[in-house]
């Protein structure tokens, strides 16, 4: 139950808070709603792997952030390997139709690489501390 109401938080904090805002101020145009659930799935799912087989007793932070980069380097595979292979695009925009504050494509690619990397981050610590408060056992 703490794992799945962990990973829950997870992707709702990292995709529909930190995600959803990043996109909404920095980005033009805005991301379809659907992009927003197909990430999240993929945040939850991930974030049930990463939660049951990772070790956090040590280097936690370090550990913490490199999951955050691999996510966000499968959600980079996402933007854009998908479009090249399969000339389809199934959820939201890919990366070289978004700007991000105007900084061209390479520019969008490592700013959003950064927002995801922190929006799963982000969701981590938020979880820790959501569920510190909570008398699950």
């Amino acid at each position: 139950m703490r794992l799945l109401l962990s990973s829950l938080i997870i992707s709702l904090v990292g995709v529909f808070v930190i995600d959803y805002f990043s996109h909404l101020i920095f980005s033009d145009p805005m991301e379809t709603l659907g992009y927003f659930w197909v990430k999240a799935g993929a945040f939850f799912l991930f974030s049930l792997a990463f939660l049951k087989y990772i070790n956090l007793s040590t280097h936690e932070l370090h550990k913490v952030m490199i999951g955050g980069i691999v996510i966000a380097s499968l959600w980079g595979m996402y933007y854009n390997v998908f479009p090249l292979l399969f000339e389809y695009y199934p959820y939201g925009i890919a990366l070289n139709g978004l700007s991000f504050l105007g900084m061209g494509i390479f520019g969008t690619g490592v700013a959003f690489g950064i927002v995801h990397t922190l929006a799963f981050t982000l969701g981590y610590y938020t979880n820790r501390s959501i569920i510190s408060l909570l008398p699950l056992t």
